[in-house]
């Protein structure tokens, strides 16, 4: 034994008392001897029964905390392997689709991810767009970018926006898109992120114009044909009748012989409005200015309104398409002026500026209430159209002081 070796000992020593009660007990044992080698034990007991249950304690928390930690690894093993292969989903499907999908901050400092489809429709790698975040816009055709930088560069509505421009890409051909961008939030409401859609329309827009060209050619061949065909053979029979009056010597048959004259001819005027409006004007490149001021002649004449046009200096619209476009626009506008504003007074007004023509229609009507368009509301639909199909923009303002006024641009050539 230690103390009879050394004269020391120490451990751990467990008393029971009467009650049951295991106490546990440092304890040091000394041995000491007097002078004739009596020996004696000196002991000192320290009660750590306290400390004791504070370490087993803190071994089972131990053991419950690891397997907490352990299940909790799991879990977290688990949810990591659902995410990547979320990802990987995500990943094939943003690869695969044929539209650009793009996610970016709300300053659009950062592009955090833009899909493959990128470098087809833009032409240009991806790589580019993720150290220089706003180069997409550097391919935007240079008569859309002005209008979209005020879109993009403003506030981000709450349910996002929609809009279509071209873009110009590195072997100079053009590519229409439609673009779709919607802001994202976090559990705390706060907008953290951009998402977009961009898809290619450019053989939509093909084919709209196409369409529209379509239209807008039988028409103008059916007002032609009534004007240079139907009208020469209603003038043919006037003069018939003319003559047939003339020989006739009893009243009532060269009465009515002139009745049948006069018949014809409101005959041949309502033709020739038919054909006016089916064929406003001619294909010369002047032929947009002649149409407008015809066109607020005839509605002051039937309207009795005061409709007028005003071109302070020549604007030329070499493309039949984009002037037969902006003629329609006006007329359109003017009808709505008369049949839902009730105006008395139309202003219709032509200028261009270096790259664009700009067509203005005021009037001093009721106004225009976006929310109760009524029957006009394909009307609008169509001018939009009209205006898309060129690229332009296109808006109603209220009036200074009242009534309201049709504003449309559209670029054109240089």
């Amino acid at each position: 034994m230690d103390l009879a070796a050394s004269g020391r000992w120490q451990g751990e020593l467990a008393h029971t008392t009467r009650d049951g009660r295991v106490l546990s007990f440092e304890s040091r044992w000394i041995l000491q001897k007097d002078e004739a080698g009596t020996a004696s034990i000196l002991e000192l007991d320290n009660d750590i029964t306290a400390l004791r249950a504070a370490e087993d304690s803190l071994r089972q928390t131990r053991g419950e905390m690891e397997q907490l930690v352990a299940e909790r690894l799991a879990e977290l093993s688990g949810a990591n392997e659902a995410f990547l292969e979320s990802q990987d989903r995500f990943q094939q499907m943003a690869e695969n689709i044929r539209d650009v999908f793009w996610l970016t901050n709300p300053a659009r400092s950062i592009i955090i991810y833009v899909n493959p489809a990128y470098e087809k429709i833009w032409g240009r790698p991806c790589l580019d767009l993720y150290e220089s975040p706003r180069s997409w816009i550097e391919a935007i055709h240079s008569e859309d970018r002005t209008r979209l930088l005020q879109i993009i560069d403003g506030p981000v509505p709450e349910q996002g926006y929609e809009h279509s421009y071209r873009i110009v890409r590195p072997d100079g051909s053009i590519r229409w898109v439609l673009d779709r961008e919607f802001p994202v939030r976090d559990n705390a409401g706060r907008f953290h992120r951009l998402v977009g859609i961009v898809r290619d329309i450019t053989g939509q827009k093909e084919l709209e114009r196409e369409i529209l060209g379509i239209s807008e050619r039988e028409q103008r061949r059916i007002g032609q044909d009534l004007h240079d065909d139907l009208c020469q053979q209603l003038v043919g029979i006037e003069l018939l009748s003319k003559a047939l009056q003339r020989q006739l010597k009893e009243p009532p048959q060269a009465a009515q012989a002139g009745e049948i004259a006069a018949f014809i001819r409101a005959a041949i005027d309502h033709t020739r409005v038919l054909a006016r409006g089916l064929a406003p004007f001619d294909l010369e490149a002047d032929g947009l200015m002649k149409g407008l001021k015809i066109l607020a002649d005839r509605t002051s004449d039937l309207f009795r309104v005061d409709c007028s046009f005003d071109c302070p200096f020549p604007v030329l619209i070499p493309d039949i398409t984009v002037g037969t476009n902006l003629y329609r626009i006006a007329q359109e506008a003017v009808t709505n002026s008369i049949k839902h504003g009730k105006a008395k007074q139309i202003g219709i007004t032509l200028r261009r500026s270096q790259d664009a023509a700009h067509l203005e229609v005021r009037d001093n009507g009721a106004g225009f209430d976006g929310k109760a368009q009524g029957s006009r509301g394909m009307g609008l639909r169509i001018m939009k159209h009209r205006v898309d199909t060129m690229g332009g923009t296109f808006a109603i303002q209220p009036g200074a002081r009242a009534g309201a006024t049709l504003v449309c641009s559209v670029p054109l050539a240089a």
